[in-house]
């Protein structure tokens, strides 16, 4: 009988469903995934980057900013608004399996492939019209909820405003957005929050209605050129010490945000995989973690661009300059070792840094990470996946934190010690079964 009525609830909401997108269809047309990217606007359009992205960047992306935003809508950059939203979850306590990879940027390149990994579009893909624009946008429709039912003037949230870390997620489509509304009419966004002052809502609902277009980003000054050719050329050496090197470098700073000190601090990189080599365009090697096998027989790492917006909770500076390079010359260069092969990407060992890397010294892999102390403690809080309550409430803890000199003498008993015991500090990776995790852990 519960599976009768269960049957019963799915095709009622699939009519219903299926229903919202006719009508929308018979009012607007057909749906597509449309290329916004304009050469110029008329002078009377809103300008994405000088009049919408400062409001986005000061009231949305604090919630919207990260992998595991609410409904992975990522507004830290207008490719994530195009993306849309997604009801699937990031994080999951009941998942024993890989979950699907949506990083924007990674794992798909256009609208079209993010649409078939389930995203639904938050601005109007039907065809292009004042009015549509306005009644397909989820984002104007959101916007305007929120104006049309503002908090009320209380100490305490009503009790129908759900923060806890485990809330159900509700991910409204356009075609469904009215009984959204009906069901929950205080649930404007932003969310839980004071709305937006009108001016700035007028701006928003306004670059809504004319299209939600944009002119491309600008492109990066020349000045970068010079030091992004003389780092990728460090990181590209050919001898086999160098590409162990470069993989030592990059699975430590993958989620760093790199920047030049003598240039502008404000402007950051990210350390890639690329099949390309320096002086060709990237060719991104989008792997689950850093340390899985890259596919390819000649991997390449390469500077690029983090368009992004800096979100604090995912913030982690890494200055690149001429000390730092003086150090690692001197750290895994100018040393007395030899790598006589390359390590595998193999799961059983590529997850464990103390076999991978055993070939380098114990003692400069150990200043690296002292150089950038302050970075390597927050690469244990921060990162690209992150939820707010959790975040804030780790960042802001009080923990001590104390380094051995790496001169002391009983340092150089540890490189003997990680040798011996290497394998024994293999830890589980998410390629492993649930039931080979216990298994390792009993051991």
């Amino acid at each position: 009988m519960k599976s009768l009525q269960l049957l019963i609830i799915v095709l009622v909401v699939s009519g219903c469903a299926a229903l919202g997108f006719a009508r929308f269809e018979e009012l607007y047309g057909e749906s597509e995934p449309r290329d916004r990217v304009v050469a110029t606007l008329p002078s009377t359009s809103i300008d994405y980057w000088s009049d919408v992205k400062p409001i986005v960047d000061n009231r949305c992306i604090v919630c919207h900013g990260c992998n595991d935003a609410p409904c992975q809508l990522k507004m830290s950059s207008i490719e994530g608004i195009v993306r849309g939203a997604n009801v699937g979850g990031v994080y999951s306590s009941a998942r024993i399996t890989e979950g699907q990879l949506t990083r924007l940027y990674e794992d798909a390149q256009t609208v079209g492939e993010w649409r078939s990994r389930g995203f639904h579009p938050v601005l109007n893909e039907y065809s292009s019209s004042p009015v549509a624009n306005r009644e397909a946008s989820v984002m104007y429709k959101i916007l305007q909820l929120k104006q049309a039912n503002p908090l009320p003037d209380v100490q305490k949230l009503p009790a129908d405003f759900t923060l806890s870390l485990d809330r159900k997620q509700m991910c409204p489509t356009a075609e469904g957005f009215d009984r959204y509304a009906a069901n929950h009419a205080m649930w404007g966004m932003p969310y839980a929050l004071p709305g937006l002052a009108s001016a700035e809502q007028d701006v928003l609902m306004r670059w809504v209605e004319q299209g939600a277009t944009y002119t491309p980003r600008k492109p990066l000054p020349t000045a970068f050129e010079p030091e992004i050719d003389r780092w990728e050329a460090f990181l590209n050496g050919s001898s086999l010490q160098q590409q162990l090197v470069s993989r030592y470098i990059y699975e430590h700073l993958s989620y760093a945000h790199l920047y030049f000190p003598n240039i502008d601090e404000q402007q950051f990189f990210t350390i890639v995989r690329s099949a390309t080599p320096p002086g060709e365009p990237v060719q991104l090697i989008a792997t689950r973690h850093p340390f899985n096998d890259p596919g390819v027989e000649r991997v390449y790492y390469r500077l690029q661009e983090y368009v992004s917006a800096i979100v604090d909770k995912t913030h982690m500076p890494y200055a690149l300059n001429k000390q730092r390079m003086q150090l690692w010359q001197e750290l895994f260069v100018n040393v007395d070792h030899t790598v006589t092969e390359l390590p595998p990407y193999a799961e059983a060992g590529a997850s464990n840094p103390f076999v991978t890397f055993a070939a380098l010294p114990v003692n400069s892999r150990y200043r690296f990470m002292l150089d950038e102390a302050r970075f390597t403690i927050m690469a244990f809080i921060k990162g690209p996946v992150c939820r707010g309550e959790v975040a804030v409430n780790v960042i802001d803890d009080h923990f001590w934190v104390f380094f051995v000199s790496p001169d002391r003498p009983g340092v150089q008993k540890l490189e003997r010690f990680l040798a011996k015991q290497a394998k024994s500090l293999q830890l589980p990776d998410s390629t492993d079964p649930v039931y080979r995790v216990v298994y390792r852990w009993k051991m």
